[in-house]
């Protein structure tokens, strides 16, 4: 299926589909609707039915600064992340879906085809600490859309809330590969109306905001350029402005999971390199990685 797949969306640059006979067309009809994708067949071979503007590689790579071949998208994938830790030349992989999109802590999910916004960024070396790179990537979502989205903020350690709902998170990578460290950033942004969406999310659309993806990309990356060299120039402190305009933790009770353990603290905000500041029991504690949410009033 993937090769029909893969056909199906290079199709637009022509190149030929696979050929297959009915009980196999049937067979690969019958998978793709078990994964969501909406595949179908035309005398002319395999089409995907998008339901927004594909991804468009070569666009996104030339309104970001980025060679051209350094740019992969995909009809779907297992993860982009682990896409580009396999690949060898490319900075930056994105797709339309994927089948097991990771998060913190190992947590995996399925995106659906063609409503979001799923890439991974190869970074040569990591600016800052790795506590405090997702942040400013967060940040600098944020700096993008705040103004069109007045609810957004970004919670400790990865993500991009609105209100009470989860719009995106980033993952940070890393893997030695060939006797060196390779790192990896992944975003996923929800953009258009899904259905799928549990009802802990929300995506760009429900809040009367439209994109256009590779646009949205773009801006992202241009950002993330702009912001990576702050932050490797300058450390976090130079986020600390933005952080405290983002920030929606800040004096809330928390409860945080740590090490297999559930406590209960104060935020006091984040470190000079990004670490959460929490008071436990009369004492302040700095929190490099943990899930943490805010408690519920009695």
């Amino acid at each position: 299926m993937q090769q029909v797949v893969a056909a199906a969306a290079d199709g637009r640059m022509g190149t030929p589909p696979p050929q297959l006979d009915d009980a196999t067309r049937r067979a690969v009809l019958a998978e793709a609707q078990r994964w969501g994708l909406p595949l179908s067949f035309t005398g002319n071979g395999p089409i995907l039915d998008y339901p927004a503007e594909p991804l468009d590689a070569a666009r996104i790579a030339a309104d970001a600064g980025y060679p051209p071949q350094s740019v992969r998208t995909l009809a779907f994938c297992d993860s982009t992340n682990t896409r580009l830790f396999e690949a060898t030349g490319l900075m930056l992989c994105l797709a339309e879906a994927q089948w097991a999109g990771r998060g913190r802590r190992g947590r995996s999910w399925y995106s659906p085809f063609g409503r979001h916004l799923y890439l991974s960024l190869r970074l040569p070396a990591i600016p800052g600490t790795s506590a405090s790179l997702p942040l400013v990537a967060a940040l600098s979502v944020h700096q993008l859309l705040a103004a069109q989205l007045p609810g957004l903020w970004v919670k400790w350690p990865n993500d991009l809330w609105v209100g009470g709902q989860k719009l995106g998170g980033f993952l940070l990578e890393g893997r030695y590969c060939g006797g060196r460290q390779d790192w990896v950033l992944g975003m996923g942004l929800n953009c258009h109306l899904d259905p799928s969406l549990e009802p802990a999310a929300t995506c760009l659309a429900e809040h009367g905001l439209i994109v256009h993806r590779n646009e949205l990309a773009a801006a992202i990356l241009r950002q993330w350029r702009k912001d990576f060299a702050l932050l490797d120039q300058a450390g976090f402190v130079a986020f600390t402005q933005r952080w405290k305009v983002a920030d929606r933790l800040r004096d809330r009770i928390v409860e945080i999971q740590q090490d297999g353990r559930q406590r209960l603290g104060r935020a006091l905000g984040v470190d000079e390199e990004g670490r959460l500041q929490v008071r436990i029991e009369g004492h302040e504690e700095r929190l490099h990685a943990a899930d943490v949410r805010i408690r519920a009033r009695p």
